[in-house]
C-alpha cells in the first residue's frame, strides 16, 4: 500500500455518495493514510451505476462503458494491487453505430484505417479529412484531459490563465462548428459531434474542447466489463473495505454539523453522527448548498446565481428484455431521428419532448453474453427529454412515451419487437431528482458549455467552507466516467495543500496523475 510520506494534519475524512467520484477519492483518501468513513443513502452502490434486477436479470442503470481504464488501474496501484485480477475488460467493436433515418448507417471503429474506409463509403471523398479531425481532436485532449482534468481550479483566475490557450484551439466554438470544418455530409457531422450528448451537452452548444472525448475513445479504446459496470463498482467498493475503509449504506445526510464555516460532522436522517476534519460529497454541489447546509438569508442572496447555470437534459431510460436474441443488433447504436438541431433545441431551449426523438440503444449481451437472458436479450435504450425544468407530469406521460421509444425501435431496426418483448421498466428525470439528488433531475448535472468549464463549474474546494470538497459530474473536469473520476484526483491534491506538508517538490506528483496518456 503507498501512502504520502507527508504529515496528514488532518487524519479523518467522511466521504458522501459511493458513486465513481465518490469511491475514488475514497480509495485515494484511504491510500494516503486517512480514516475513511463512506456514507452511501442506498442499500446498494454506485449512484447513477447503480444496478437493479428486472424479469430476473442483473441490469445497469448508468454508464455502459469504460473508456480511460488508466484510471481505475492506478486505484488498484495505490494498493499494491491490479486491476485485471478483480474485473476483467472487453473490448467493444465496434464503439457504436450510428443509425439515420434515410436508412443508412456509420459505423464507429477504433482504427484510423477502418474509419476512413467507413467515411468514404458513406460520403466518398471525406475520408481525406479523418486524419486531420483527429490531430485537432488530440489537441484537445492534450490540453483539456492530459493537462487539466486533475489540475484544480479553485478560482476563476485559474481558468484565465488557461483561457488564452483553449481560445487558441477554438475551443469558444461549439462542437458542431469544430466538426463541420472537417465534414460537409450532415451524417458524419452528427455522428462525430453526438459524443458532447454523451456528457450532457448539447452539439451545437458544447464547447469544442470536448472533441477531446474522441480523442480519448481512440487512445484508450471503449471497454465493457464483464458482468457489467456494476462488477466495476463492486470490485472498488472491495478494494475500499479490503484495505480498512469504512463503508455505511443506508445512511441518507440530513444536514451538515457545521462550527462556523467548517464542517464538523454529517449527520444522517437515520441518527447517525460521523464527524470528520474534512468531507467530500459525491453529491450535486446545489444540492448540498440547499438542503445540508443552514445559511443565512445574505448568503442565500450571495448564491442566488448558481440557480441560473445552464443545467444538462434529462434522461428518460427504458430497460427491457426480449424473448430472442437480436444477433445483428451492435453493442451501442445511436438511432438518429429525422433532425437533428430542432430536436435538441427543444429540449434544451425549449424544454419540450420532441415528436422526432433520437436514441441511444445499448445491447450488453453483444459483448457479454452473461449480460442477457438465457435464450433471450436484454436492452436498456435512453432517450434525451428536458429536466425537470420542463414541468412535464412524468408519472402521467412515462407510460407513453414508453410506447413511442418502443414503436421507434420497431420501425427502425426491430420489426417484431412488440411480440417479443418480455418485461420493461422505465426511469424519468424524477428518478434524478428522488434517487440521485439532481436538483433539477439533470442527466449529468451542469451543461458543459465553455463558460461552465474547468473554473467555472462548481468548484471542487468550496469557496465558503474550506474543510467541504466536491466530486462528480457538477465539478471540475466534469460529467461522464473519466471525468468523475479525475474529479477525484483533483480533491486529493487540493486535500493535500490543505493538511498536509510535503516538500514542494512533491507536490506535483503526490496525486496520481494521469499517465499513459500520450
Amino acid at each position: 500500500m503507498q501512502q504520502s510520506a507527508g504529515i496528514n494534519a488532518a487524519k479523518t475524512a467522511v466521504v458522501v455518495g459511493a458513486g465513481f467520484g465518490g469511491l475514488a477519492v475514497a480509495l485515494r483518501l484511504l491510500a494516503r493514510g486517512y480514516t475513511v468513513d463512506l456514507l452511501e443513502k442506498h442499500a446498494d452502490l454506485g449512484g447513477r451505476a447503480r444496478t437493479f434486477q428486472l424479469d430476473g436479470h442483473r441490469f445497469d442503470a448508468g454508464p455502459t462503458v469504460i473508456t480511460a481504464p488508466l484510471l481505475f488501474t492506478e486505484l488498484f496501484e495505490r494498493f499494491g494491487e491490479t486491476l485485471e485480477d478483480h474485473v476483467t475488460l472487453l473490448p467493444v467493436a465496434p464503439f457504436y453505430r450510428m443509425d439515420f433515418a434515410d436508412g443508412s448507417h456509420f459505423d464507429y471503429h477504433g482504427t484510423t484505417a477502418a474509419l476512413i474506409d467507413e467515411i468514404e463509403r458513406l460520403s466518398p471523398g471525406e475520408g481525406k479529412q479523418y486524419p486531420l479531425f483527429l490531430q485537432a481532436a488530440e489537441a484537445m485532449y492534450d490540453r483539456g484531459f492530459t493537462e487539466l482534468a486533475q489540475r484544480p481550479f479553485t478560482r476563476v483566475a485559474d481558468m484565465l490563465k488557461v483561457l488564452p490557450d483553449l481560445l487558441k484551439l477554438r475551443a469558444d466554438r461549439s462542437i458542431y462548428q469544430f466538426v463541420s470544418d472537417f465534414f460537409s455530409d450532415e451524417r458524419l457531422r452528427r455522428a462525430f459531434s453526438v459524443p458532447s450528448l454523451l456528457v450532457g451537452g448539447n452539439p451545437f452548444k458544447t464547447s469544442a474542447l470536448y472533441a477531446l472525448i474522441h480523442a480519448l475513445e481512440r487512445k484508450e479504446g471503449v471497454w465493457y466489463v464483464q458482468g457489467g459496470t456494476g462488477a466495476l463498482i463492486d470490485a472498488l467498493a472491495s478494494l475500499f473495505q479490503r484495505h480498512g475503509g469504512r463503508l455505511h449504506t443506508g445512511q441518507s445526510v440530513q444536514y451538515l454539523e457545521m462550527e462556523g464555516l467548517n464542517v464538523r460532522a454529517a449527520i444522517t436522517e437515520q441518527g447517525q453522527r460521523f464527524a470528520a476534519d474534512f468531507l467530500v460529497s459525491n453529491a450535486d454541489p446545489l444540492y448540498v448548498y440547499n438542503k445540508w447546509i443552514e445559511r443565512t438569508t445574505l448568503q442565500r442572496l450571495a448564491d442566488s446565481h448558481r440557480k441560473r447555470l445552464k443545467q444538462s437534459m434529462g434522461l428518460f431510460v427504458l430497460y427491457f428484455t426480449t424473448e430472442r436474441v437480436y444477433t445483428d443488433i451492435e453493442h451501442h447504436t445511436i438511432v438518429f431521428g429525422e433532425t437533428f438541431r430542432e430536436i435538441l433545441t427543444e429540449i434544451f431551449e425549449q424544454r419540450q419532448i420532441p415528436d422526432d426523438l433520437s436514441l441511444y440503444l445499448h445491447r450488453p449481451g453483444a459483448t457479454d453474453p452473461s449480460m442477457a437472458p438465457e435464450h433471450g436479450d436484454a436492452f436498456y435504450v435512453l432517450a434525451p427529454v428536458p429536466n425537470l425544468q420542463g414541468n412535464q407530469d412524468w408519472p402521467t406521460i412515462s407510460a407513453a412515451l414508453e410506447q413511442r421509444i418502443i414503436t421507434i425501435l420497431t420501425q427502425r431496426l426491430m420489426p417484431d419487437l412488440p411480440q417479443q418483448l418480455r418485461a420493461k421498466h422505465s426511469i424519468s428525470p424524477t428518478y434524478f431528482h428522488s434517487e440521485l439528488n439532481s436538483p433539477f433531475g439533470s442527466g449529468f448535472s451542469i451543461a458543459p458549455t465553455l463558460t461552465q468549464s474547468a473554473g467555472l463549474r462548481f468548484h471542487n474546494q468550496s469557496p465558503r467552507y474550506p474543510n467541504l470538497f466536491f466530486v462528480g459530474a457538477a465539478v471540475h473536469p466534469g460529467a461522464g466516467v473519466p471525468g468523475v473520476v479525475c474529479s477525484a484526483g483533483v480533491v486529493e491534491e487540493l486535500v493535500i495543500r490543505a493538511y498536509e506538508t510535503v516538500a514542494a517538490n512533491d507536490i506535483s506528483t503526490t496525486a496520481a496523475p494521469i499517465r499513459g496518456t500520450k
